[in-house]
C-alpha cells in the first residue's frame, strides 16, 4: 500500500513474518522517524526506497490517525452539498 502527504510518500509490505510486522518505506527519513519512531529507522534494502521503518500493525494505526489528524480541511475545495 502506498501513501501519498504533502511532505513524501510511504510504501507499506508485511515483513512476511507472522508476529504482524510491517515495513514503511520511504524517501523521507525525517518523516518517519516523526511518524514511526527514531529507534526503528535504518536503510532500506529496496534501491527504489532509501529507508524504512520496522513497526506494528498497531503503531501504523496511530501514525494513519496522526496523518488525518494533520490533514488541512479548509484547504480542500468541497462543494456546498449534503453528504450521505
Amino acid at each position: 500500500m502506498i501513501i501519498q502527504t504533502l511532505n513524501c510518500d510511504f510504501l507499506i509490505e508485511s515483513s512476511g513474518a507472522s508476529t504482524g510486522e510491517l515495513y514503511v518505506y520511504s524517501h523521507c527519513k525525517d518523516e518517519l522517524q516523526r511518524f514511526f519512531g527514531s529507534a526503528s529507522v535504518e536503510f532500506s534494502p529496496k534501491p527504489d526506497w532509501r529507508f524504512r521503518a520496522i513497526t506494528g500493525k498497531q503503531y501504523l494505526v496511530h501514525a494513519l490517525i496522526h496523518m488525518v489528524k494533520e490533514v488541512d480541511y479548509p484547504a480542500f475545495p468541497f462543494k456546498s452539498s449534503v453528504w450521505v
